[in-house]
């Protein structure tokens, strides 16, 4: 069948090596809707994801409260992560995780300005300049932060801050449901109508459409941008 809900995505041309990136923007809320502004390397200089890395400024359901992971994980909170790692069964992103709360009807359903501030010794997310999560890049490089062992050093060659280290561009996206892991099997205030490892979670979706449309409401499932901004250091 073809997909119930077409999701969308903006992805910029240009790409900054360190600097300063702006996103004032309204995120969407509704059940199962997942927004997320965020990087990618433009060039895959170190290999296939997440070898090349991967910087989350933001990610958010737009459900009104989710019970997930020992909290609330709906339209109240909002996630930054960095992904990175030698192969995607070893992506260390639970060391650079971090997250913030607004205890408020709608959460973060409003107008808020997300950002990275990046340097070759640091990089930090901050929602409206305040810090969300920082890393110092290690002295002995990003491969013994976790550390791994046994695995090739994909970094081995490149700076202590690798694979932070080249050019990344933007997107801004807001996708629907999936099978993840980022809706995980937990308790939401609109029943979960697929599981992950269904055969046909698309049709299983559809099929329930009548508990989560009612949570959609005209351009409140947008995102709505005000302005971007990539400024190079």
């Amino acid at each position: 069948i073809l997909p119930p809900i077409m999701s969308g995505k903006v992805t910029t041309h240009a790409a900054i090596t360190y600097g300063r990136v702006n996103v004032r923007a309204r995120v969407p809320k509704g059940a199962f809707l997942w927004p997320a502004i965020w990087l990618l390397p433009r060039d895959n200089h170190y290999g296939n994801w997440p070898r090349s890395g991967e910087i989350d400024l933001m990610e958010t359901k737009g459900n009104a409260w989710t019970s997930e992971w020992g909290g609330d994980h709906g339209i109240r909170s909002i996630g930054s992560t960095l992904h990175w790692g030698p192969d995607a069964g070893h992506n260390c992103f639970q060391k650079t995780h971090g997250e913030k709360y607004l205890n408020q009807p709608d959460g973060w359903h409003g107008w808020h300005t997300y950002s990275l501030d990046w340097t070759r010794n640091h990089l930090s997310i901050l929602v409206d300049n305040q810090e969300i999560y920082r890393l110092t890049t290690p002295g002995n490089g990003m491969y013994n932060y976790c550390p791994y062992h046994n695995i090739e050093d994909p970094w081995r060659n490149g700076p202590h801050n690798a694979p932070f280290d080249q050019p990344f561009h933007l997107l801004l996206n807001v996708a629907v449901g999936g099978t993840s892991g980022f809706f995980a099997e937990g308790q939401y205030d609109v029943p979960k109508s697929w599981r992950n490892d269904s055969p046909h979670p698309m049709r299983d979706f559809w099929e329930h459409r009548g508990e989560w449309l009612k949570t959609w409401h005209g351009d409140d499932v947008a995102m709505l941008i005000d302005y971007v901004e990539m400024i190079q250091y």
